[in-house]
């Protein structure tokens, strides 16, 4: 069974197996050693030329995928305390839990109305 880099790897490698392995979380000082033994893995080899036969467009994460892949990220205690964090902040993202700021120019007697998912405390515009 491949580890979460293993995987990552895999994911990662479009030919360069140091960027790969940079990518997949190795250390950049050690990520051409890691890179050429990740390639020797009869697993991770196998892995590859799977994802390879496969039509393009099913190598294209789906959004649950992603959900996913940043989850098990985040709840892996062997994975950089950084790295878990921004897992956890993509994953917020996608989830829609942080409002990101708007900026508008315009002339000032535009009125702009928002209506908040239910549940995201009392509606500021019950005519939205």
């Amino acid at each position: 069974m491949m580890t979460i880099k293993q995987r990552r790897f895999v994911e990662a490698f479009d030919g360069n197996a140091t960027e790969a392995a940079r990518v997949a979380g190795y250390s950049p000082r050690t990520a051409y050693a890691q890179g050429a033994r990740l390639l020797k893995n009869v697993e991770v080899r196998a892995a590859i030329e799977a994802r390879e036969r496969e039509p393009r467009e099913h190598r294209i994460a789906t959004r649950e995928e992603r959900q996913g892949f940043w989850t098990a990220i985040m709840e892996d205690p062997s994975e950089e305390t950084r790295d878990r964090l921004r897992a956890s902040e993509l994953l917020g993202r996608s989830q829609a839990d942080f409002l990101d700021r708007v900026e508008r120019s315009g002339p000032e007697d535009v009125v702009l109305r928002v209506k908040l998912p239910e549940g995201w405390g009392p509606d500021p515009c019950p005519d939205a």
